[in-house]
């Protein structure tokens, strides 16, 4: 699971960089705004394999993205 905070202008663009370099190993992402809805809160749930490609995308996409704790799943 990794979050990640960013501004409300900032969603789109941020769900775009977020699918396009995930696609299917991308399991869930979920999205709540934070700080009277000036940010909003993205948790991923991704594939191991794909974390250190889209944490490289977003920084290059969003420097302002702030990155919150990765932590691993726990198996089923």
């Amino acid at each position: 699971m990794m979050l990640i905070t960013v501004d409300t202008a900032s969603v789109s663009e941020l769900r775009r960089v977020i699918v396009s370099t995930c696609g299917d190993l991308m399991v869930y992402m979920r999205v709540k705004p934070v700080e009277h809805a000036s940010k909003m809160k993205f948790s991923l749930c991704l594939n191991k394999k794909s974390i250190d490609s889209v944490i490289g995308n977003i920084m290059r996409a969003l420097p302002q993205a702030e990155f919150g704790r990765i932590t691993p799943m726990l198996p089923a």
